[in-house]
């Protein structure tokens, strides 16, 4: 799994809505940054006679911002989370995808919900918002 990970990294490292370009795997440390956290899922959709299959794997973006009682700087984090699903949608739309390992063919990279405020402290809050990539694993 850890060539799917790095190749949706590469590939959201690529949306320009990213403050810092870092973006971590698994992890979210004290500063604002950025992570792709794998989602537990069936990763089967559809099985196919030949022995193939459409597969998915479900992935939460997380990103750690600014949080205070200014709701200017709220909206603006949320307004990131439009922004990327927007982005997402019309990179999907115009076949824009990660680039997978021979014998998966991307098939759709989606995301599953709107982004939402996921954690707080005093002066930072994490957002996620859930997606999948699916893709055609040939035989």
């Amino acid at each position: 799994m850890s060539n799917l990970i790095d190749s949706i990294r590469k590939f959201i490292l690529t949306c320009p809505f990213l403050q810092d370009g870092r973006v971590n795997v698994d992890y979210i440390g004290e500063e604002m940054g950025y992570s792709i956290d794998p989602l537990p899922c069936d990763p089967i959709v559809q099985r196919y006679i030949d022995g193939g299959a459409k597969k998915q794997f479900q992935f939460a973006f997380t990103s750690q911002e600014e949080y205070d009682q200014d709701a200017r700087i709220n909206i603006e984090n949320s307004g990131f989370f439009q922004d990327f699903d927007e982005w997402l949608e019309e990179q999907s739309f115009m076949g824009n995808f990660p680039d997978l390992e021979d014998g998966k063919l991307p098939v759709l990279m989606e995301t599953l919900n709107s982004g939402y405020l996921y954690d707080v402290n005093e002066i930072n809050a994490k957002y996620r918002i859930e997606c999948r990539l699916i893709y055609v694993q040939e035989v």
